[in-house]
């Protein structure tokens, strides 16, 4: 999902595995290890790979990658939208915990990622790595309160199960209500398109990435990015 500089010779590659969910490993850089592998590694692609493990360090061995073109054509915006579903794959999921449903749904992803509008097909899934997750709130019952806004302006929305007195209630409309569960129950491989309200998507991001940062207590920085992007 993810590869960062660690050291002059190392890599540190996040990578989803459908057999131990999401992993960190190393990738030695040096010259005499540069030929392991078959195509080049890139966010969003698949991979498949050996890795051996030692002292609790995974490095990479022999790999070949299937690179995803597509991410080579996306637009800053765009791109930072896929940021933004993998920090949500990595903070509400814990590391090396195998999930088919999030293994197919990340792969879903990967694949119409820069054929679909970007924006929606991560709002899409980011509810439903939620629902995954367990954290998916009782549409019906849950209380949304606006609790501020952040230093980018946008709104900060709380979700409780009980009543908050002290903070503003949001009351949702039936059509919001409609759309929410939409989103979470959405079949992938319909060929029906979504009829989308642009308020009610608007709304449903925002409370996603707050609902998500509540959950998990870790910040979306690629959301604060996607804000200044949108101010320029």
């Amino acid at each position: 999902m993810t590869i960062k500089k660690n050291h002059s010779s190392y890599q540190v590659m996040t990578v989803f595995t459908l057999q131990q969910g999401w992993l960190r490993v190393f990738l030695n850089t040096s010259r005499k290890h540069r030929n392991q592998g078959s195509g080049s590694l890139s966010p969003l692609s698949i991979i498949t790979f050996d890795v051996w493990e030692r002292g609790g360090t995974r490095t990479l061995g022999e790999y070949e990658c299937v690179v995803n073109t597509l991410i080579s054509f996306l637009t800053v915006e765009s791109y930072t939208y896929a940021q933004i579903c993998i920090e949500m794959v990595l903070h509400l999921l814990p590391e090396k915990e195998a999930d088919r449903n999030v293994y197919e749904l990340l792969c879903r992803y990967s694949n119409l990622i820069g054929k679909k509008n970007e924006r929606i097909l991560t709002i899409i899934t980011g509810w439903q790595l939620v629902a995954l997750a367990g954290f998916c709130p009782d549409i019906e019952g849950v209380h949304i309160y606006q609790n501020g806004i952040t230093d980018t302006g946008r709104p900060v929305y709380y979700l409780s199960e009980e009543s908050e007195p002290a903070l503003p209630a949001v009351t949702l409309s039936s059509s919001v209500q409609q759309l929410w569960k939409t989103i979470l129950a959405y079949d992938w491989n319909t060929e029906q398109p979504l009829q989308i309200s642009k308020k009610a998507i608007a709304f449903l991001e925002e409370l996603l990435y707050s609902y998500v940062q509540q959950c998990t207590e870790q910040p979306l920085h690629a959301v604060d990015f996607l804000y200044t992007i949108e101010k320029q």
